[in-house]
C-alpha cells in the first residue's frame, strides 16, 4: 500500500472533509502554501456549513461576539484557522459558553482540559479560531440539530463523532482508592450541617415560593446533558431523541448502566427498541420532533408497559417471511412445542429449524 507524508495526508483529509471540488486538481499535490492560507480555510468551512453568522477571529471580536449572542440558544461551530480542523457544539447560552471558551483558567479546569477543543484552544490561542453560528434553536431540538451537524461534517474536534462523552471510562485503582479517601474526609460537623440548612430554609432559600418554569427545567436538562440518545423501533426508524441518559433512564424506571449496557451492545430493549448515542443513518428523522411532546410520553408508557421483557423472539418461516413476535423464549416454547434451548441456539444463528428461522431481532430483507 503506498504512503503519503503526514503533510499530505492532513491536505487530502481537509479536502474530502469539506467536500471541495477543484477541476484538474490533484489533492496529493496541493500546494502546501495553500493550506496556510486562513482564508482558504475558513471560505471552505463557510461554504460548506453556510452559517448566519462569521466572527473571523475570536479573540479580536470577542465583544461583539458576546454582545450578539446573549441570550441566544443555538448551534456554533469553532474552526482552527492554523489547520482547518473544525469544533462544532450547541448551547442554551452560546454568549457564555464563548466566555467560557475565552477564559483561560475556564480551560485549564481538570473537567475540561483534556477535551480536544480546549487543548487545541490551549496551544494555538483564540486569535487562532474564527466562530461561526450555524443556526438558532429551540431548546427542545438544540441535541437534535447539533447531531445533524456533527454525523454530517465529521469535527476533527469532536469525540466519538458525537459530542463529548465518558461511556467505557474507568478510573484507574489508584485513582479510585485515591477519590476514596478523599470522600473519607468530605464530612461536614453537625454544627455546619445546622447552619447550612437553616440558610436554606423557608424564606432564606432564594428559590423560596418560586417554580421553574418549563422552559427552564428543559435548558437544565439540556445544559448537563453529556450526550442523546437516539430510540428505534425494531424496524430502525428513528422514532425521538432524548438529550440524556440520565433522563431516559429516569422517565422508563430504569438505570443508566443499563441503558449504556444497551447501547454498547446495539440489541433491543424489551424486545422493541434499540438505544444509540449515534444515528444509524446520516439522513434519519425523528418521527417525535420534541421528547417532551405528548406523543414522546406516549412512547414512554409503552416502553414502561413492556417491563417484563427481556429478550423478544422474532420468528420467520424458511422464506424469512415475518410470522410473529413472542415476548420471550418461554412464549415461544410454549406455543411452538419447542424446547426452549434450541429456540436460543437457533435464534443466535437464524438457521431454519423445522420450517422455522427464529432471531432476537428482525431480519434484513435480503
Amino acid at each position: 500500500m503506498r504512503r503519503y507524508s503526514p503533510k499530505i495526508i492532513n491536505i487530502y483529509y481537509l479536502v474530502l472533509r469539506f467536500d471541495y471540488t477543484f477541476e484538474y486538481l490533484d489533492y496529493f499535490t496541493i500546494n502546501n502554501s495553500l493550506l496556510k492560507s486562513t482564508t482558504f480555510l475558513l471560505s471552505a468551512v463557510v461554504e460548506q456549513l453556510k452559517p448566519i453568522k462569521v466572527y473571523n477571529n475570536f479573540k479580536e471580536d470577542r465583544l461583539q461576539l458576546i454582545k450578539d449572542q446573549k441570550d441566544k440558544t443555538g448551534v456554533y461551530c469553532l474552526v482552527n484557522l492554523t489547520n482547518g480542523h473544525i469544533y462544532i457544539g450547541s448551547s442554551f447560552n452560546l454568549a457564555i459558553r464563548m466566555i467560557n471558551y475565552l477564559n483561560t483558567t475556564f480551560l485549564k479546569n481538570n473537567r475540561n482540559k483534556n477535551m480536544p477543543i480546549v487543548q487545541a484552544l490551549l496551544k494555538y490561542g483564540q486569535d487562532n479560531f474564527s466562530v461561526l453560528i450555524l443556526e438558532y434553536v429551540n431548546v427542545e431540538n438544540l441535541s437534535i440539530r447539533e447531531t445533524y451537524y456533527i454525523t454530517h461534517f465529521l469535527p476533527y474536534y469532536n469525540v466519538l463523532k458525537k459530542g463529548y462523552s465518558s461511556i467505557g471510562y474507568k478510573h484507574t485503582e489508584a485513582v479510585k482508592e485515591m477519590l476514596s479517601e478523599l470522600a473519607k474526609d468530605r464530612r461536614h460537623s453537625d454544627k455546619t450541617k445546622a447552619l447550612i440548612s437553616r440558610a436554606l430554609v423557608g424564606e432564606n432559600n432564594p428559590f423560596y415560593n418560586k417554580n421553574h418554569s418549563v422552559e427552564s427545567k428543559l435548558r437544565m436538562i439540556e445544559a448537563n446533558s453529556a450526550y442523546p440518545v437516539y430510540i428505534y423501533n425494531s424496524f430502525r426508524e428513528l422514532l425521538v431523541i432524548f438529550p440524556s441518559v440520565g433522563t431516559l433512564a429516569k422517565l422508563i424506571n430504569s438505570n443508566h448502566s443499563t441503558i449504556v449496557s444497551y447501547i454498547k451492545n446495539g440489541i433491543l430493549f424489551r424486545g422493541e427498541w434499540y438505544f444509540s448515542n449515534l444515528p444509524f443513518n446520516l439522513n434519519d428523522t425523528p418521527k417525535i420532533s420534541k421528547w417532551s411532546s405528548k406523543e414522546s410520553n406516549n412512547l414512554i408508557t409503552e416502553i414502561i408497559k413492556n417491563y417484563n421483557i427481556k429478550k423478544a423472539i422474532f420468528v420467520y418461516n424458511i422464506n424469512r417471511e415475518f410470522i410473529c413476535k413472542f415476548e420471550g423464549v418461554t412464549h415461544a416454547q410454549k406455543e411452538l412445542n419447542i424446547n426452549h434451548d434450541i429456540i436460543k441456539k437457533y435464534a443466535l444463528s437464524n438457521i431454519p429449524y423445522k420450517g422455522y428461522i427464529f432471531s432476537y431481532e428482525r431480519l434484513k430483507d435480503l
